[in-house]
This record gives C-alpha cells, sequence and structure tokens, in this order.
C-alpha cells in the first residue's frame, strides 16, 4: 500500500526550486521596494535645510528652522515653534504657485485667439486662388 507521504518524502530536492523560487518572489515583491523606501527616506531627511516646507507624519505642517543632528525645529504658525525628530517628517512640500480662476480663464481664452491666429495663417489661400476666395467672401457678405 502507498502513500502520498511516502512518495513526496522520497524526493527532498523536488521542493527546492519552488523555495528558491518563493525567496526570489520575495526577495523583487517586498525586501527591493522596502529598501527603496527607507533610501528615499533618508535622502529627503538628509536634505531638509531651514526654510524648507514640511508635513510631519502626524499631519502637522510647517517651516524647518533649524536642523541638527536628528532633530528640526519647525515652526507651525508664527512665533510657535516646536522640536521634532527629523525621521517623523512624513514629506517635503514644494513650491506652488497659486493661480485665481479668472487667471486661468483669462489664459484659456488667450489661447484660443492665438490657435485661432494660427490655423488662419495654416489655411492662407494661395496667390492662384485669391480670386476664388474674394468671391466666397462676397457670396457671404451678401
Amino acid at each position: 500500500m502507498h502513500t502520498f507521504a511516502a512518495d513526496s518524502g522520497s524526493n527532498p530536492l523536488g521542493m527546492l526550486p519552488i523555495f528558491l523560487l518563493m525567496g526570489v518572489a520575495f526577495y523583487f515583491f517586498l525586501i527591493r521596494p522596502q529598501k527603496k523606501r527607507q533610501q528615499e527616506q533618508q535622502k529627503m531627511q538628509s536634505s531638509l535645510a531651514p526654510g524648507t516646507r514640511i508635513v510631519t507624519a502626524g499631519g502637522i505642517y510647517g517651516t524647518v528652522i533649524e536642523a541638527e543632528e536628528g532633530d528640526l525645529l519647525v515652526e507651525i504658525a508664527e512665533g510657535v515653534e516646536i522640536r521634532i525628530l527629523a525621521q517623523a517628517v512624513a514629506r517635503v512640500i514644494e513650491d506652488v504657485e497659486y493661480v485665481d480662476e479668472e487667471d486661468e480663464e483669462d489664459e484659456a481664452a488667450d489661447e484660443e485667439v492665438t490657435d485661432s491666429a494660427e490655423r488662419v495663417e495654416l489655411t492662407k489661400p494661395a496667390a492662384d486662388d485669391e480670386k476664388a476666395s474674394e468671391s466666397l467672401k462676397s457670396e457671404h457678405k451678401a
């Protein structure tokens, strides 16, 4: 009488490629991305200098006033300063230029005028076709 356990126990090297494949998968899907995130976090923390705007892991927004070894002095409101660990910085806030909605609408209108002017230049009739275009213009006016 043969049992399944006896068959699988006879060749232990048959499972080796599967374990190696699982190890490689763990490396590429878990270990490698984690190391990359850690390197990016360390790079970001080492780049913190006075004047840098940050957000802490707790969600506090502020500006770095002073950076020492592992510690930061952060101004969170005018005259309100706190000292935090550099590891508590979740991300650096890039300077963003704010634009009013009215300005955006004006820029969009300017772009439309520019586009239509370009189209007119691209569709100008050749010298031979000027007579035909003049007759079309006169028909449209009438």
